[in-house]
This record gives structure tokens, C-alpha cells and sequence, in this order.
């Protein structure tokens, strides 16, 4: 059974941590381990799409940044949430894979509600909307 919404609550995790302590790509993989250490009943399929979600965003972390950032409006990105930095980032990620954008969008709106700001959602949503194509 491949549980999408699970790894991506575990993609949000490692991605929000290398956010606050600003580690480089090179050491994200010692971060996916440590994670790992902590959701052992993660299987083969739900591992290989964290690190390739996870990496997909490292690869483009400086291009995703300069979208976030073209499509704010009397923002900088630096002031936005880490938690919202990331679920953006995570969004334009994913949307590479191939996935539909209104399922990807509804599943970092899912998640925004959860984890952000009472209505981050809504911005979450406007900036998701006109960066991913």
C-alpha cells in the first residue's frame, strides 16, 4: 500500500527542519536518515518517492525560491513561514513528477491547514496556483 499523504507529512517534516537550519544539499541525506529513524513502516515504493521529492526540491531550491519570490506581492520570501516556504516548494516538486496540479494543490492546502497559519492556505494556494503550470 502506497501512502502518498504519509510521505508527503514526512516530506514536509525534513524539508521544514533543512529550512530553519539552513542545511546544504549535501548533508540532506543524513537528515533522511535520521527522519527514517522515525517512521520505520515506511516501505520501498513510500522511500523512494521521499528522496525523490526531497531531492527534486534541493535540485531546484534557489529556481523555486525566484518564483515564490516573483509571484509576492508586497513580500519577501524570507519573511513567509518556513512552513510555507516548504509547502510551496514541495508543490512545484511535485508537480515534476507529473502529478495533477489540483491534487497536488489540495494536498498542501490539506496540509497547510494543519500545520500554518489559520489562513495561510489562501496564499498558499494563490501563489501553488500561478507557479505550478
Amino acid at each position: 500500500m502506497f501512502r502518498v499523504k504519509y510521505c508527503r507529512e514526512i516530506v514536509l517534516k525534513i524539508l521544514y527542519q533543512a529550512d530553519l537550519m539552513k542545511i546544504p544539499g549535501g548533508e540532506k541525506d543524513e537528515l533522511i536518515e535520521r527522519y527514517f529513524q522515525s517512521f520505520p513502516r515506511v516501505n520501498d515504493d513510500e522511500n523512494s518517492f521521499v528522496r525523490e521529492l526531497i531531492d527534486l526540491v534541493f535540485q531546484n531550491w534557489k529556481a523555486f525560491d525566484e518564483q515564490i519570490s516573483g509571484n509576492l506581492v508586497g513580500w519577501k520570501l524570507a519573511r513567509l513561514n518556513p512552513i510555507e516556504r516548504t509547502l510551496m516548494r514541495m508543490g512545484m516538486a511535485e508537480s515534476r513528477l507529473g502529478q495533477q496540479k489540483a491534487i497536488i494543490i489540495d494536498d498542501i492546502i490539506r496540509m497547510s491547514k494543519k500545520y500554518s497559519d489559520q489562513e495561510s492556505y489562501k496564499f498558499i494556494n494563490a501563489i501553488l496556483d500561478k507557479v505550478i503550470p
